[in-house]
């Protein structure tokens, strides 16, 4: 009696630890690039459920199986280490049609690079609201630290990313969720990679246990100069990426961006 009441206790402490899910329309490792003072540019992301839950995970909410979701990013850098942007979102089910999907602002901050070049370090800082289909909460910001090795054909970098919700029933409460990318330039024209995005729950009450948490990886490709070739205008990232726990509400997802600096 004694083991099933301690079990009972864990499961609702557990529960009672709501891990935010994971952004469905940026899925992406922010390395720093920025666009040069007085240079617009614009990105295109679209990403496809291939496999998803099917039912939602609260009341209004779109499940994210079948669900295509596009987010098209204009940008424009203002100084040096100062970049503008904002993202359009819209999305669209098989059964439910297309959908508005909300709007962000973003403001990312880049230092000039240290250790000759091999550190990269910034961040991006963004407020947006995006209707109850899509997330619960309404209006959230979010803080994603840029930390990156440059160490010429390989790169790493990891975005620490935070946030918290401005409204809702978990308004005020900062959520952890790390995104990292290593990638190897091949000098073909591509680079390959893993790219790994997690939701690991809430800072002011602990993480959730690991069957709670929610983790995506993805195998990605990269549009890369090849050996003594000049840098592209285009930019263009395909990846598909799977689930490891089944609290992630994607299980199979494929994701593009593609994207010019003008």
């Amino acid at each position: 009696m004694l083991r099933i009441r301690i079990a009972i206790t864990s499961a609702a402490l557990f529960l009672s630890l709501p891990c935010h899910a994971m952004d469905k329309f940026e899925i992406q490792v922010y390395q720093g690039e920025h666009n040069e003072p007085g240079q617009p540019g614009v990105e295109l992301h679209s990403n496809y459920t291939v496999r998803g839950d099917t039912t939602p995970a609260y009341p209004g909410e779109t499940p994210p199986d079948r669900a295509l979701r596009f987010t098209l990013e204009p940008s424009f850098g203002v100084t040096g280490w100062l970049e503008l942007g904002a993202y359009l979102q819209t999305m669209a089910t098989p059964d439910r049609g297309a959908k508005w999907g909300g709007w962000k602002l973003r403001a990312k901050l880049v230092a000039a690079p240290a250790l000759d070049g091999h550190l990269i370090l910034g961040i991006n800082v963004e407020l947006g609201r995006v209707p109850a289909r899509v997330e619960e909460e309404g209006w959230a910001n979010e803080f994603r630290p840029i930390i990156g090795l440059d160490l010429g054909r390989f790169g790493f970098t990891f975005n620490p990313l935070f946030g918290f919700a401005l409204t809702g029933p978990e308004a005020g409460q900062p959520d952890f969720e790390p995104a990292a990318k290593a990638k190897w330039n091949t000098h073909l024209g591509f680079a390959a990679g893993l790219e790994h995005y997690a939701a690991l729950g809430r800072f002011d009450q602990g993480f959730v246990g690991l069957r709670f948490q929610e983790h995506l990886t993805f195998v990605a490709f990269d549009l890369e100069p090849p050996a003594g070739g000049a840098p592209s205008a285009w930019e263009l990232n395909l990846a598909v990426g799977r689930s490891w726990t089944d609290a992630t509400p994607q299980q199979w997802i494929a994701k593009a961006i593609v994207g010019r600096s003008m």
